[in-house]
């Protein structure tokens, strides 16, 4: 479908037409994914191309060691990988242990003089001041023809719902300062000239279970069953 810029269509932000043009783009840009788990479906993006990680540290050390840890699964996949992190004591204990990763602001106009296939930024955006210049990075750094990958938590899912029915109210992740919904990631596409070419749903179900989920998502949200979303760029 035609990439949409809502503003081309009216100056109202709730004009009802302009609202549900974006509806109709979201779920044709919509791809959902029953067959594999979130960390196999980046591998799967990765395998074999040139990759820039933005946000690869993940605050600790102490998820390094950890086998999911998704920078070291993405290095093993990518034919290079260059990550970067503005936590300068954690980027020299990665880069002593082998990794490539460049200490650097990834909301700056910075330019590591260097172009990827694949750009992934991974739970990065909902914790940032700015997540349009954030994007613009990214970009920046795309090859020709390159998409960015980013992930980062849906708020719609059971997953939430159930932790804000347990605590009485959304107690998450200290450092999320947002949360960026599907008309959010378009509007940011928009602002930093770049196009929200799809958004991916990813969770493996088992044959019955995924009987049963279509079953239910016939009264309920389909969104409702998956705890992430995948925003794709280009």
């Amino acid at each position: 479908m035609k990439r949409i810029d809502w503003t081309r269509l009216t100056d109202d932000p709730n004009n009802p037409a302009a609202m549900a043009a974006v509806r109709e783009y979201l779920l044709s840009a919509r791809c959902v994914h029953t067959n594999l788990d979130l960390l196999a479906f980046i591998e799967a993006r990765v395998a074999g191309k040139s990759v820039l990680d933005i946000g690869v540290a993940a605050h600790s050390a102490r998820y390094i060691e950890q086998s999911e840890w998704r920078h070291g699964r993405i290095a093993r996949r990518a034919r290079r990988c260059v990550g970067v992190d503005l936590l300068e004591p954690l980027v020299k204990e990665l880069n002593a242990r082998g990794f490539t990763v460049v200490c650097a602001d990834a909301t700056s106009e910075a330019d590591l003089g260097e172009r990827f296939e694949l750009v992934f930024i991974g739970d990065v955006l909902e914790h940032v001041n700015d997540t349009v210049r954030l994007l613009r990075f990214a970009v920046r750094h795309l090859a020709a023809g390159g998409r960015v990958l980013a992930t980062t938590p849906n708020p719609f899912s059971r997953k939430f719902y159930r932790r804000f029915r347990r605590d009485g109210t959304a107690i998450v992740n200290l450092d999320h300062i947002c949360w960026i919904t599907p008309t959010q990631a378009l509007e940011i596409a928009r602002r930093a000239g770049v196009e929200l070419a799809a958004y991916h749903l990813v969770k493996r179900y088992s044959p019955a279970t995924l009987a049963l989920k279509r079953l239910a998502w016939r009264f309920r949200p389909l969104e409702w069953s998956f705890p992430d979303f995948v925003y794709e760029f280009r």
